[in-house]
């Protein structure tokens, strides 16, 4: 290979004076950041498309995408009312406090 050949490690180290490598480098630190936080999974991805351009030069734009685990929110329950609102509250069930309070009313009486 002639001395101003680039090889595929050459050409990633080399391309934009190491941006690529430096930008992805950033995305694994974070990637692996999240993974130890969430104990998920996640994945890098480096696309190289080439086209020749109206010059006969051959072009690259780098696409460097980085997937992270999120950690989950968690469920929430709630209940639908007769009027077709959310709440919290079992509709079903009698609340213990306003019976308590009734009670405390009756015998204040």
């Amino acid at each position: 290979m002639a001395r101003d050949e680039l090889s595929f490690l050459e050409f990633l180290q080399s391309f934009r004076r190491g941006e690529l490598v430096a930008e992805a480098d950033d995305q694994f630190g974070e990637l692996m950041e999240a993974i130890r936080r969430t104990g998920g999974k996640g994945d890098i991805t480096i696309k190289l498309p080439f086209k020749v351009n109206e010059a006969g030069q051959i072009e690259c734009v780098p696409q460097l995408s980085c997937k992270k685990p999120r950690k989950p929110l968690g469920t929430g329950i709630y209940y639908v009312t007769d009027e077709g609102r959310l709440t919290r509250r079992d509709p079903s069930q009698d609340d213990l406090f306003d019976e308590l309070e009734a009670r405390r009313d009756r015998q204040d009486v």
